[in-house]
Parts: C-alpha cells; sequence; structure tokens
C-alpha cells in the first residue's frame, strides 16, 4: 500500500512538472515569436517593413496629388519604357541610330530647319491612337515594380486608371472611351477588394472609395446629363471659335 502511494506521487510530480515545462516552452516560443517579428520592422498587424518597396510606394500612393502623378508618370511608366502620356513606347537608340541623329542635326542646320531632326537618345517604336492608353498589365510586365505585393500592386494598378484613364476625374473628349459604365465598375470592385489592413491599405481604399469613386461618377453624371450652365457655356464656346475662322 505504501509502495502505491508513493508511485502515484512520483507519477503525480511528473505531470505537474511536464505542463510547467510546456508552458514555459510555449511562452518562450511566443516570446521569440514576436521578438522576430519586431527586429524585421514588421507588427503582428502586417504592416510592412519600413524599407520595404510595398511601405515605399504607399507612402508616396498616400501623399499629394502631385506626388502620386509624378509617380505613376516617372517611375511607373517612363521607368518602363512608356511615355508620361501612356500611348507611345519608346527604347533607348543604338549607335547607328545615335550616328544618324548627328548627321541629321547637321543637315537640320545648314538646311534652315527643311531636313528634320532625328532623336538621339531615345526612340518611339509604338504609338496608340489619341484617346487610346496601354493597359497597366502591359505597363506593369516591363517594370522593376511588378514584383511587389498582390494588394499594393492592386493599390497602384488603381492610382494608374485614376490618373491616366480617367484623367484624375476630369472627362475630355480624347478619353471618353474611358468613361463608362463597365469601366467604372471595375474600378469600384477593384476598390472593395482591397483588405482592411494593413493601415496603408486601408487609407488607400478610403481615399478611393470616398473621395476618388464619387469624383468620377460625378464626372459621367454631368458628362451624360449636362445643366444649362454647363450647356451655355459650351454654345459661347463654339460661337467665340467660328466668329474667329
Amino acid at each position: 500500500m505504501v509502495k502505491e502511494i508513493i508511485f502515484y506521487a512520483f507519477f503525480l510530480l511528473l505531470l505537474i512538472g511536464a505542463s510547467a515545462f510546456s508552458q514555459e516552452t510555449n511562452n518562450d516560443i511566443e516570446d521569440e515569436y514576436i521578438y522576430l517579428w519586431d527586429t524585421e520592422g514588421i507588427t503582428i498587424f502586417g504592416e510592412f517593413s519600413s524599407d520595404s518597396i510595398e511601405a515605399e510606394v504607399l507612402t508616396i500612393l498616400n501623399g499629394s496629388l502631385s506626388n502620386r502623378k509624378q509617380f505613376i508618370e516617372s517611375n511607373l511608366l517612363e521607368d518602363a519604357g512608356f511615355r508620361r502620356t501612356a500611348n507611345v513606347r519608346y527604347r533607348k537608340s543604338d549607335t547607328s541610330e545615335k550616328t544618324s541623329s548627328v548627321f541629321h542635326g547637321i543637315a537640320h542646320a545648314l538646311s534652315f530647319g527643311i531636313v528634320p531632326m532625328k532623336p538621339f537618345f531615345e526612340i518611339d517604336y509604338d504609338r496608340l491612337p489619341r484617346g487610346e492608353y496601354y493597359s497597366f498589365e502591359s505597363v506593369i510586365i516591363s517594370s522593376e515594380l511588378k514584383i511587389i505585393s498582390a494588394d499594393v500592386l492592386s493599390v497602384l494598378e488603381l492610382e494608374y486608371m485614376l490618373q491616366i484613364e480617367f484623367c484624375n476625374g476630369t472627362l475630355f473628349e480624347y478619353n471618353r472611351n474611358y468613361y463608362t459604365e463597365k469601366n467604372i465598375n471595375k474600378f469600384e470592385l477593384m476598390i472593395l477588394r482591397l483588405p482592411n489592413s494593413p493601415e496603408s491599405i486601408r487609407q488607400s481604399k478610403e481615399r478611393y472609395l470616398n473621395i476618388e469613386l464619387p469624383k468620377i461618377k460625378n464626372t459621367l453624371e454631368r458628362y451624360n446629363n449636362p445643366s444649362e450652365n454647363y450647356l451655355r457655356a459650351i454654345q459661347n464656346l463654339g460661337d467665340l471659335i467660328r466668329s474667329r475662322n
């Protein structure tokens, strides 16, 4: 009987020790997990590392209009081999083309401008008709930015559509083909698919949903249902042009 009591007591002590060791180990693992993520500069809420390309892109796209416009035209379009207008592709000229450009420059000067100049550094080799733009997919495939995460890539595409296709909420005759219900619905659906975290993406999502999308919709509504003042202004402009001809 005494031996049995000693055996059960010893067994109970082993269970208590194992439980305490397991709890301590779990705490150590949890502490180590948090420590490792903190040293990488990423919080447990999923924010991007401060020195990542995603953080850099989102910082710009959550900034001023001028910075966002500059980023799309320069860092995206030009760096990928497209003009800022998004309807022309170009490439660097080779040695023979540079030599030809020099001779054309000399001939241009000697002929008092009759002989046209040729570009020296860059050659346009593909151009879309006026009012058409290269799709985001055709641009991003040639861009170094294609390596960014899927959610940030979606934010970048939304900004491309806003700046290029929708001209930041302004409807001109040459971008009329992009102000369609189908394209606006695509824009809206892409916004709604964005996650609500991290904070940097949520901030972009709210701007597109609460500011940019209503602006685009209102622009199309005014175009389809112009006010009397708008029609009168168009008529006066037409009369002015005709009077000068």
